[in-house]
């Protein structure tokens, strides 16, 4: 894994007022969180946009640059503007480069279309990533799986991914994918319209926790 350099600033202060001010600036407002406890820090916003371009925001090893000294960590979450999608907020991890972490990894399908497919199969996903245990230097930046053999009913389990080098922790019978035929398909989406109605009915779910895009802005 690539080892991106990123310069954090100390940052005074907290709320959502301060927010804005960094903003302003061309800052983001972050969270450098080690074994000496969590430190406000602010990022430049370009080089943090440059870094989710190249990582797609996914477990991106970092070098801090942080009062002349330079620390691994691990790009955790970043939070996003809901509608400009910027980024409005990030956590960083410390790492020690010699000591296993478990991290979330995105399980990414390549090869050609399911032979599924040609029966009228349509893909579910069941799981999007896995939890895998390795050196923050071995963290793949995603499990590439072929899916070119399921047909229709097939599942592919975490069992089946090939062996990518590092630890899998997510339990070897859980489903990833599944081709379904299509009137199962069907089914669910006459369900689904079905129930509609209610759903436009029900009252407006509360704001999302802060962490989450779309999440109300935070500090």
């Amino acid at each position: 894994m690539k080892v991106e350099r990123i310069e954090v600033l100390a940052r005074q202060g907290r709320g959502k007022g301060a927010a804005r001010r960094l903003r302003r600036g061309g800052l983001v407002p972050a969270v450098l969180y080690g074994p000496g406890g969590d430190r406000p820090v602010a990022l430049r916003r370009e080089a943090l946009e440059r870094i989710l371009r190249t990582h797609h925001g996914g477990n991106a090893l970092l070098e801090v640059l942080h009062g002349g000294t330079a620390t691994p960590a691990l790009l955790k979450e970043v939070q996003l503007h809901p509608l400009r999608g910027e980024p409005l907020h990030a956590d960083l991890l410390e790492v020690a480069m010699d000591r296993p972490i478990r991290v979330s990894v995105e399980v990414r399908r390549t090869g050609a279309d399911p032979v599924g497919f040609k029966k009228g199969g349509v893909l579910t996903h069941h799981l999007t990533e896995v939890e895998v245990e390795c050196l923050p230097a071995e963290i793949p930046e995603a499990l590439e799986v072929d899916l070119s053999g399921l047909d229709v009913g097939d599942s592919f389990h975490v069992s089946d991914i090939p062996d990518p080098g590092v630890r899998i922790l997510t339990e070897g019978a859980k489903v990833l994918f599944t081709v379904v035929a299509p009137t199962v398909e069907k089914a669910a989406a006459e369900e689904a319209e079905a129930a509609a109605p209610a759903e436009e009915a029900a009252p407006a779910a509360p704001a999302a926790a802060a962490g989450k895009e779309g999440a109300a802005e935070p500090a």
